[in-house]
């Protein structure tokens, strides 16, 4: 009898945060604002995640979370980058590691509760 292999799909849970809590409290006027949100941006990175797994029903897929993210974010009066680093970054991680987008959700900074974060779901299955 030749036994069974299953194989699993690996998961994982990453964030990109901009971090607003950790803000330097002297920055004042939009343009200093604007300028460290562009930093966050630019040197922040995709990490991993251990909250609560987002719903697939809610963002099923990268173009939708990038759509909510800009939803978002255009009221916000920054430029374009604010959203297109992250979601760039997200599809390199995807594209360098053979991950498939499960779901998303992108949450906006409110005062004491949360920064702006976008947390994903991926999978892909294990090389043979």
């Amino acid at each position: 009898m030749t036994p069974t292999i299953i194989t699993v799909a690996e998961t994982v849970m990453l964030m990109f945060s901009y971090f607003e809590h950790d803000w330097d409290e002297s920055l004042e006027g939009a343009e200093a604002m604007d300028a460290e949100l562009m930093r966050r941006v630019t040197e922040g990175a995709w990490m991993p995640y251990s909250g609560d797994e987002p719903d697939p029903e809610n963002i099923a897929t990268i173009e939708e979370l990038e759509g909510r993210a800009r939803e978002a974010v255009d009221e916000w009066d920054v430029p374009d980058d604010v959203v297109r680093v992250p979601i760039e970054k997200l599809r390199a991680v995807i594209d360098g590691g053979g991950w498939t987008f499960v779901a998303g959700e992108f949450s906006e900074f409110e005062g004491h509760h949360n920064d702006t974060e976008y947390v994903v779901k991926l999978t892909r299955q294990p090389a043979t």
